[in-house]
């Protein structure tokens, strides 16, 4: 029996305070998860007494033994929902050409949809606060992640959000990167593919204290153990072990989330980005009427 179906069945014996939060945690098993028990009554609007009851009510020893039921639950649902997505098996690859381009035109749209219903939008828009206000933006990837982290850091820089792009295979640059975060930074760690530094850069980010974006494609991922925020991108593709057009969407997504809090803020960026360009092209026009 699932934790969720455990909730369900211990129901009638709550309290109404306990029912509000055991209906949050069935509504929301991965974000629950991951939150923080102070978190979690902050969402809930209860106490962590409260919490800490319901814990107990439900048969959890402490809140940690309940995250580790919800997290077992959340990595096996998103196992059994990953068992269709394409892989790398000949038998995916036979029909007509025209065929199998229908067929990776439709797997591109199902890794699309399935990152898109997984947003939690709640998350987002904590996680685009949580950047806005960030001293600094520590963005991790490896491998051919790494485009994406030099692409996510030209957005946010864009947004005037001071972001670098740290390549983990540089030991020595990464080490010297994690040991000088201090309050007040923040950290994203894209994990595409799996890679053992991976798992010891959100170890540290967990040990300081530094809050923790994970950005990856399954909660067994080694970034999402130790992250504040998990934000999974369905990758699946027939001819290439990785698919980031969902990872590019989320991107996007992410960073316009950050854009309409900025509200005022964002169109004075753009005015004075336009400001630039004027000035570039008038620069430019002059310097071609002289010659």
């Amino acid at each position: 029996m699932s934790v969720t179906e455990s909730i369900r069945e211990a129901m009638a014996g709550l309290t109404s305070k306990q029912k509000s939060i055991a209906q949050y945690i069935m509504d929301n098993p991965d974000e629950a998860s991951y939150l923080s028990l102070k978190e979690l009554s902050v969402r809930t609007g209860s106490s962590e007494v409260s919490v800490l009851r319901l814990c107990r009510a439900l048969g959890y020893d402490n809140f940690v033994a309940l995250k580790d039921a919800l997290k077992q639950h959340t990595q096996g649902a998103f196992r059994a929902a990953t068992l269709s997505a394409p892989s790398l098996h000949p038998d995916n690859r036979i029909g007509t050409a025209e065929e199998l381009l229908n067929k990776v035109c439709a797997d591109e749209q199902n890794n699309l949809n399935a990152t898109i219903a997984q947003l939690d939008a709640e998350m987002l828009v904590n996680c685009a606060h949580r950047l806005l206000k960030s001293e600094r933006v520590f963005v991790f990837a490896h491998d051919r992640s790494y485009v994406f982290a030099d692409y996510l850091c030209y957005r946010l820089n864009f947004l005037r959000i001071q972001a670098t792009a740290v390549q983990l295979g540089e030991s020595n640059t990464v080490s010297t990167i994690l040991a000088a975060m201090q309050d007040g930074d923040t950290a994203i760690l894209f994990s595409f593919p799996y890679y053992e530094p991976c798992a010891n850069a959100a170890s540290y980010c967990r040990y300081k204290n530094i809050p923790l974006i994970a950005v990856t494609d399954s909660m067994d991922s080694p970034a999402a153990a130790n992250a504040d925020s998990v934000f999974l991108c369905r990758t699946g593709a027939r001819y290439f072990y990785n698919s980031q057009v969902a990872t590019l969407s989320f991107i996007n997504i992410l960073t316009s989330c950050i854009a309409i809090q900025m509200g005022s803020g964002f169109d004075e960026i753009l005015a004075n980005e336009q400001d630039v360009m004027d000035f570039l092209d008038s620069f430019n026009y002059a310097e071609k009427a002289e010659n």
